[in-house]
């Protein structure tokens, strides 16, 4: 895992503007088998800001400790290995995990510590940022995949996830010198929307990894989860992809809109077009999906809790389910 040679194979996108026409960006959705696009002319990542913001947290444990008591569902901060729940397969980053609902609950459970990210105007603009995002930006891409996936249900239900990410450097004496930066896996919602300031991101295209280079200011890797290759019935892919140490580079920070649906019941009903065989089962539900899921990415990042364990090892003892992969294929039509 340490650090990749630059020889490696190197993957660039299709790309299009955000301001395309809809149709644009739906045939570009479309036409694309790889599942992955590069978005240009999109607003510029706060990434020094978010660094900054992510800096204070790991310097102010005591601040990072009421951001998640602020939020009880789940963990807003986290630094697995500073916590003490590292390991050789955990990913090693600090994450800032936020959200519309998660920063409403917050503010009204502990409003000073909003107010203290606030004072220096850092924590502010990253705020104003994902706002721009989620109001201006992702609705001409939620409109578009409805399109290309050919259902409505996709506009239906949409929540918005606000992830920062910080691969800081690693330190000299390691104790998990092989913990992955971010372990493979594929995302599960309807879209992931990716800004970085450094390379290190791959996919895993033709049957091998490839890097994506360092993106230019203002341009975002375009991904699909699982939710948009079960209702596209397998057209629009859910790659796998995996951030890696790459030489040169000491220190990656990503910005990360994920847009999924959230409400238990939300159906994703495969659109099975004519000439195509039925991939996936009727009837899924999200929930189905997320519920197992969720327990395979807490794995992964060190943030499973005690019950969580548990009921993971029984499902991989009863079902041998050990990734998203497993649960996805057990709802595929036999």
């Amino acid at each position: 895992w340490h650090h990749f040679s630059r020889k490696m194979k190197y993957y660039n996108p299709p790309t299009i503007s955000i301001n395309s026409t809809v149709t644009d960006l739906v045939n570009a959705i479309s036409s694309d088998s790889k599942g992955v696009l590069l978005l240009k002319d999109l607003p510029c990542a706060p990434i020094s800001d978010i660094q900054k913001t992510l800096d204070d947290l790991q310097h102010h444990p005591d601040l990072a400790s009421r951001l998640n008591k602020a939020y009880s569902n789940n963990l807003v901060y986290k630094d697995s290995f500073r916590q003490g729940s590292g390991g050789s397969s955990v990913d090693r980053k600090r994450v800032l995990d936020l959200s519309p609902e998660r920063l409403e609950e917050i503010e009204r459970n502990d409003p000073a510590i909003i107010n203290h990210g606030k004072d220096d105007g850092k924590f502010s603009s990253v705020l104003r940022y994902w706002d721009h995002l989620k109001d201006q930006i992702a609705p001409r891409i939620v409109s578009a995949l409805a399109d290309a996936v050919g259902s409505e249900d996709v506009t239906k239900d949409v929540a918005f996830n606000y992830r920062m990410v910080d691969y800081y450097q690693r330190p000299e004496v390691d104790k998990y010198p092989n913990a992955p930066r971010c372990g493979e896996h594929r995302d599960f919602g309807s879209f992931t929307l990716i800004f970085s300031n450094n390379s290190g991101l791959q996919l895993f295209i033709d049957n091998e990894w490839q890097s994506i280079p360092t993106l230019v200011e203002g341009s975002a890797i375009l991904l699909f989860g699982w939710c948009t290759q079960i209702r596209s019935n397998s057209r629009i892919p859910a790659v796998l992809h995996r951030v890696v140490d790459m030489s040169g580079v000491p220190r990656r920070t990503s910005a990360v809109l994920f847009c999924a649906p959230k409400q238990t019941n939300t159906p994703l009903e495969p659109v099975v077009r004519k000439g195509e065989k039925q991939v996936y089962l009727s009837g899924i539900k999200a929930s189905q999906l997320r519920g197992k899921m969720a327990r395979k990415w807490q794995k992964r990042e060190g943030t499973l809790n005690e019950e969580g364990k548990i009921m993971e090892e029984q499902e991989i003892l009863s079902s041998k389910m050990t990734s998203q992969d497993d649960v996805v294929r057990a709802m595929q039509v036999i």
